[in-house]
C-alpha cells in the first residue's frame, strides 16, 4: 500500500496533481498504526530493526503523503482568493474590495508557502507552486501599485479630517499618489484615486486659500499646447501679470500635475488637471500652497 501511495504524491508519475486516493492513504495509517503495535510485541533486541524498516518503507510516505495533501489544500485556498481578486480585477468592482482582496492574498500567500515547499520532490513541489502561488504572485504585482498608491489616498484623507490639517504633508501626500497613477492597473483603480486626488486638491485649496500669502493665480495659458511652456496670469490686485514656465513634460488629457514655481518672491504649488481634450484649453488648477521664500 505504501508503494502505490508513493507513486500518487508524485507528478511524475500521477502527471496532476490531485489528492491521493484517501481510502488508500487511511488504510496504509491503520496498516501502519496495526504494524506498529504488533512490533511493540517482539523482544526488545528486535524492535529497533522493524521500527527502522517501518520508518523507511511505509512512515516516510505516510509524512510525505500528508505533506502533498496539506499543500494542495493550502494551494486551494490561495487560488480561491486569487480568483476572486481576478474578477474584481476583470469586473472593475469597487477598488477598498480589490485592495482588501491583495491583502488576503498577500496573507493567505505567506501563510501556505511554508506548507508548498514541504512537498516532497522537486518536479512535484515545483507543480504545486507554479499552478498556486506562482499566478497569486503574478496578479499581486499587477496591482501593487495600486495598493501603495491607495494606501497613500487614504492617508491623505486621513489627514483631511483633522482639526489641523497639515498642508505640507498634504501636499506630499497628493505628489506621491499622483506619481504612481500612470502605472496603476486596471485603469479602474487608476480613475477612481485620481478622483480621490482631484477632490482633495479642490477641498484643500478651498480650506487653505485664506492663508496664501502671494498673488493669486487668475488664470493660465500656453504658446504650444501646454507641451513645454506655460504662462502664468497673476492677480496683482490692480493689475494682471504674466510669468512664463517651462513644464518638465506636456500635459496629457486626462492627466494630473503636481507643480511648482515662483513668482515675485512666492513659491506657488499647484495640481493641475487637464479635464479637456483641447490641447490649447487651460487645465483646471487648484492652488494648494503660496509661501513666502525666504531670504
Amino acid at each position: 500500500m505504501a508503494r502505490s501511495l508513493k507513486w500518487q504524491i508524485s507528478v511524475e508519475s500521477n502527471k496532476q496533481l490531485a489528492m491521493p486516493d484517501m481510502i488508500l492513504f487511511n488504510n496504509t495509517k491503520s496498516a501502519y498504526k496495526n504494524a506498529l503495535a504488533e512490533v511493540s510485541k517482539l523482544p526488545k533486541d528486535k524492535r529497533a530493526n522493524y521500527y527502522a524498516r517501518l520508518d523507511a518503507n511505509v512512515k516516510v510516505h505516510i509524512d510525505r503523503s500528508i505533506a502533498f495533501i496539506d499543500a494542495l489544500t493550502g494551494g486551494k485556498k490561495i487560488e480561491t482568493l486569487t480568483k476572486e481578486l481576478d474578477y474584481l480585477i476583470r469586473e472593475e468592482i469597487y477598488m477598498i474590495r480589490m485592495d482588501d482582496a491583495y491583502h488576503e492574498v498577500s496573507a493567505e500567500v505567506r501563510k501556505q508557502a511554508i506548507l508548498l515547499y514541504r512537498v516532497y520532490g522537486k518536479s512535484t513541489r515545483e507543480a504545486i507552486l507554479a499552478k498556486y502561488k506562482k499566478p497569486a504572485e503574478v496578479l499581486k504585482e499587477k496591482v501593487s501599485l495600486f495598493v501603495t498608491a491607495k494606501d497613500i489616498v487614504d492617508a491623505a484623507k486621513a489627514e483631511m479630517q483633522k482639526d489641523e490639517i497639515d498642508i505640507y504633508n498634504m501636499i506630499g501626500y497628493l505628489g506621491d499618489a499622483n506619481y504612481y497613477l500612470p502605472k496603476i492597473y486596471p485603469i479602474h483603480a487608476r480613475d477612481a484615486l485620481q478622483s480621490d486626488i482631484i477632490t482633495m486638491a479642490r477641498e484643500l485649496s478651498e480650506i487653505a486659500e485664506p492663508l496664501f500669502e502671494g498673488p493669486m493665480i487668475a488664470w493660465m495659458n500656453t504658446e504650444d499646447g501646454f507641451k513645454e511652456t506655460l504662462s502664468v496670469h497673476f492677480d496683482m490686485g490692480d493689475h494682471i501679470e504674466k510669468e512664463y514656465y517651462t513644464l518638465e513634460k506636456p500635459l496629457e488629457y486626462k492627466g494630473t500635475e503636481l507643480i511648482s514655481f515662483d513668482f515675485y518672491g512666492f513659491e506657488y504649488t499647484v495640481l493641475l488637471y487637464k479635464d479637456d481634450p483641447n490641447e490649447w484649453i487651460s487645465p483646471s488648477i487648484y492652488t494648494l500652497d503660496i509661501t513666502e521664500i525666504a531670504e
